[in-house]
């Protein structure tokens, strides 16, 4: 399943960035490195490791580290300090629904799949919507060349392009029977 590119390439480039005086730097699979080594001597007594799924290890600075709780600080097991709030699950969740009932893209299957194939997803259910009476479900559809399957709007598109159309048509009628007189100009004060 491919996880990039499912948030709006605006949200990613404008809207969501990590705080100002973010640091990160990757330094391969050597651990042994110091902060002053890698980072510099600003860093030297100011900065984390992380090692990721890949085993590079990063060296990160976050501004304000014990004042302020970092999104990677509240959820270690979905955000990881290197992607804060660049993490595209966090921006797509994030992105506020139109409706009180909606679907957030979670990846995307490139490939074809044919009928009887298995698909097995491992969940963690890491954010809680008892609270609300939301509920949460697993939903694969098709996606179409103007995105997701939501009826909801290309009703109302065409809903409101018929009324239109039709209100067009009836003063169209209207003048034709019956025109409105040109105004004098005589009338007109300057």
């Amino acid at each position: 399943m491919d996880e990039n590119d499912i948030s709006w390439r605006s949200d990613r480039e404008v809207k969501f960035n990590n705080v100002d005086g973010f640091k990160k730097v990757n330094n391969g699979a050597d651990d042994t490195a110091s902060c002053e080594e890698v980072m510099g001597s600003k860093y030297a007594n100011d900065c984390k490791t992380y090692t990721d799924a890949n085993g590079d290890v990063w060296y990160f600075h976050y501004p304000d580290d014990d004042k302020v709780q970092y999104l990677y600080e509240s959820y270690p097991m979905v955000v990881s300090p290197i992607e804060g709030v660049e993490n595209e699950h966090f921006i797509v969740w994030m992105r506020t629904a139109g409706l009180p009932t909606f679907r957030k893209l979670y990846g995307k299957i490139d490939k074809s799949l044919d009928k009887g194939d298995e698909l097995t997803f491992n969940l963690n259910l890491n954010f809680e919507v008892n609270s609300f009476d939301g509920s949460k479900a697993i939903v694969i559809s098709n996606l179409g060349q103007f995105g997701g399957k939501n009826s909801f709007l290309g009703i109302s598109y065409i809903v409101v392009g018929s009324v239109s159309l039709l209100l067009g048509l009836l003063f169209l009628l209207k003048q034709k029977i019956s025109p409105r007189q040109l105004g004098d100009t005589r009338y007109l004060g300057w």
